[in-house]
């Protein structure tokens, strides 16, 4: 993935807002809803893989990142976290990770959706 001065994106979530429809598409985790974010990650081989996650999944995603992994308490994590774009980086400097979010405000949530972006 993309490499900013000492950082390496591990995954990312970015809501989709490109021209193309997902209606045929369904989210690559529950493989029951049609997604609204595009994940980016690396398999073991550190191959870049591409997929898409519904609403809910990608909510989990981001919970399971939160949640120590010796603690798979996620699926009762009741807070959902409204976001745009979730980036989880490995910072050399500091030897750990780090998640970036980002929330675009209502007006341009509703431009990028339309496909409007300026």
């Amino acid at each position: 993935m993309e490499k900013i001065a000492n950082r390496t994106v591990i995954w990312s979530l970015k809501r989709y807002t490109r021209d193309k429809n997902l209606w045929d598409r369904v989210c690559s985790r529950c493989k029951q809803v049609t997604p609204v974010f595009e994940h980016e990650h690396h398999d073991e081989q550190e191959q870049l893989l591409f997929n898409y996650l519904c609403e809910s999944c990608a909510q989990k995603k981001l919970a399971e990142w939160l949640q120590c992994e010796a603690s798979p308490d996620y699926v009762q994590f009741g807070h959902v976290t409204d976001f745009d774009i979730a980036t989880v980086f490995y910072e050399q400097k500091n030897d750990g990770e780090t998640l970036l979010l980002t929330r675009w405000s209502p007006e341009q949530r509703r431009r990028r959706l339309q496909g409007n972006e300026e």
